[in-house]
């Protein structure tokens, strides 16, 4: 064999280990550029590396970029930060899937259920703010998240708490501005989809009954001089009819809970409203002795 024969092998056998030479050069770029603290090469590497095709597969380089990622989400803020979310949330799902023999589980995973907490955390927040539609949509972006990891997931006790916060949200708007009441056709509809999940919700059916006592109360309080005969009637009926609307789910919460002050005074008010007289005092004198005891107990 001649000495040009030996030198084309080996330059041959070079040029076939490039390849994985090169992908593994940029897996450790990526890598060091994330331990350096250096995020922007590290995004811009890991990019580039799951566009190769021989890097596509690798769960590792996956999971590199899930962490580049879920660091750059951290020190962002607003849209962007939601943005950078759900890159890394995706990462991270696709090296979970990637990782056959689960080399990459005990990072992986955990850091994929961290992220999808801060999506209910964030939607919790929209709730304290009174931002109703950008709650429901970061709170069906968590639900996606739960769903990807797992198809069959039903988390019916925080949906029925998300929904609770929901209601209250939309009375709160309502009770702003008493013209909008498409404010507080939602709050009806959030209580109603938690009766749906728990007709034994004690929140939802005490809150339902008082978003109708409430709406026939302030129907009434409207009324003034310059209502005619007719339109008054037409008022009280109305009224009447939310009054008798509120009636079914306070009795259910007081039942469910029949030593609390605000189910009794609710009843009293309502059976007042509907001119039940002899109902109302009944539910008046449960008070008192409820009163009654309550500072008894206390050595009053």
């Amino acid at each position: 064999m001649t000495m040009k024969h030996i030198l084309s092998i080996v330059v041959c056998t070079l040029l076939s280990a490039w390849p994985a030479m090169a992908q593994g050069d940029l897996l450790a770029r990526v890598n060091k550029a994330y331990r350096d603290g250096d995020l922007k090469t590290a995004q811009t590497l890991a990019d580039e590396a799951v566009k190769d095709p021989a890097l596509e597969s690798s769960a590792e380089m996956w999971v590199l970029r899930g962490f580049v990622y879920k660091d750059l989400y951290k020190q962002a803020e607003g849209k962007q930060a939601g943005i950078l979310r759900d890159e890394a949330l995706a990462s991270l799902y696709t090296a979970i899937t990637k990782d056959k023999v689960g080399q990459y589980t005990a990072s992986s995973v955990p850091a994929y259920w961290f992220l999808a907490k801060t999506i209910y955390n964030d939607a919790a927040h929209a709730l304290g703010q009174l931002e109703p539609a950008q709650a429901i949509a970061l709170y069906g972006k968590y639900g996606e998240a739960l769903r990807r990891m797992n198809p069959d997931t039903v988390n019916i006790p925080r949906d029925i708490e998300f929904q609770n916060a929901l209601g209250t949200v939309y009375v709160k708007r309502f009770a702003a501005d008493r013209q909008q009441l498409n404010w507080y056709d939602k709050a009806v509809d959030a209580y109603k989809r938690v009766l749906q999940m728990d007709s034994n919700n004690y929140g939802a059916n005490y809150n339902l009954a008082t978003l109708y006592y409430n709406r026939g109360v302030y129907n009434i309080q409207r009324i003034s001089a310059d209502n005619d005969i007719p339109s008054i009637q037409q008022i009280q009926e109305a009224s009447r009819e939310f009054f008798t609307k509120a009636l079914p789910y306070m009795l259910k919460a007081h039942r469910m809970k029949p030593d609390r002050p605000e189910t009794i005074l609710g009843l009293e008010g309502i059976h007042y409203s509907l001119q039940d007289e002899e109902q109302s005092r009944r539910y008046r004198h449960l008070y008192e002795e409820l009163h009654h005891d309550e500072q008894k107990e206390k050595g009053q």
